[in-house]
């Protein structure tokens, strides 16, 4: 069977601090030998709106931020596929890839309690684990959520609490259209780049 994996997806537009912090807590109280990151090329939820950076961007900055940390790692899948990215695509392609009995998948509560409207929620359960973050539901609400709406017992799931960070990428970019300043919320290597390509002032 595969590695221990955990993965992560999301639009990372643009990556911060908290992303990390996330994946690390993560990974260490449920010990997974790594975290990989997936950025999206374009999610199901935005056709309309879209991404405020492009996927060339996106992609970039996460290498920046992830560089020189070994137990990080970024997968490119759904940004050299291009279109529409499905995660039932995406977890197909990674557990083939990686060998993998179950795709771990990364995601807070906010994001779970939404689940019934991805794409093929039910095929893809069969093969993906949610690994669920406690922000602003209890651990019950999410329980039951997975029993009555996923028909997901409490064994096709991982929950746990992580330290607070408020940190959104949204903030982030609002900002920035503010002019206001956002070190400390990013990576060094990450604000520099966004500095230098004068991203999201607009």
């Amino acid at each position: 069977m595969g590695k221990n994996i955990l993965f992560f997806g999301g639009s990372f537009d643009p990556v911060h601090i908290g992303h990390l912090i996330l994946a690390r807590d993560a990974m260490e109280t449920f010990n997974y030998q790594k975290v990989v990151f997936i950025p999206t090329y374009i999610s199901p939820f935005k056709v309309k709106t879209g991404h405020r950076a492009d996927a060339k961007d996106r992609l970039k900055m996460l290498q920046l931020a992830l560089s020189g940390v070994d137990y990080f790692e970024i997968e490119p899948y759904e940004i050299l596929k291009g279109g529409v990215s499905y995660t039932l695509q995406t977890a197909q392609y990674l557990k083939q890839k990686h060998n993998l009995e179950k795709v771990h998948w990364l995601m807070g509560d906010d994001t779970f309690l939404k689940f019934h409207k991805w794409y093929s929620f039910k095929e893809l359960l069969k093969i993906l684990l949610p690994v669920v973050l406690l922000r602003n539901s209890t651990e019950r609400e999410v329980v039951n959520y997975a029993k009555a709406t996923l028909g997901l017992s409490p064994e096709g799931l991982k929950i746990f609490k992580s330290r607070r960070l408020e940190i959104s990428s949204t903030e982030i970019r609002n900002r920035l259209k503010e002019g206001k300043d956002i070190r400390f919320m990013v990576p060094d290597k990450v604000y520099s780049y966004i500095r230098e390509r004068n991203l999201y002032k607009t």
